[in-house]
């Protein structure tokens, strides 16, 4: 019985740290999202972009916000890689569906 209690103390740990990273993700991803949008709208964004594509979506959306700041133009794309591309991609389908 010990030891089945502990394996499943030991598979809810897991589950709740694998959670985490999906929760931060959700951070990152409103933080960048805001820098242009108002949070209303990045919710509705969040909420379309797909768990497989968020990271990527981060990464360009970031990106996407230096550019912009450092140079007042808009992010050449030449300069992303495929994954970074895709993930900016779903967010302008996210956008464009909630708008």
């Amino acid at each position: 019985m010990r030891i089945v209690s502990r394996a499943l103390a030991t598979a809810c740990f897991a589950l709740v740290a694998l959670g985490l990273p999906a929760g931060a993700q959700a951070d990152e991803f409103m933080k960048e999202c805001m820098v242009t949008a108002s949070q209303k709208m990045c919710e509705c964004i969040a909420g379309r972009i797909p768990a497989d594509q968020r990271a990527n979506a981060i990464v360009g959306l970031r990106k996407s916000n230096a550019s912009v700041a450092v140079s007042g133009n808009l992010l050449d794309p030449a300069s992303l890689s495929q994954n970074e591309m895709q993930g900016l991609n779903a967010v302008v389908a996210a956008q464009a569906y909630c708008m």
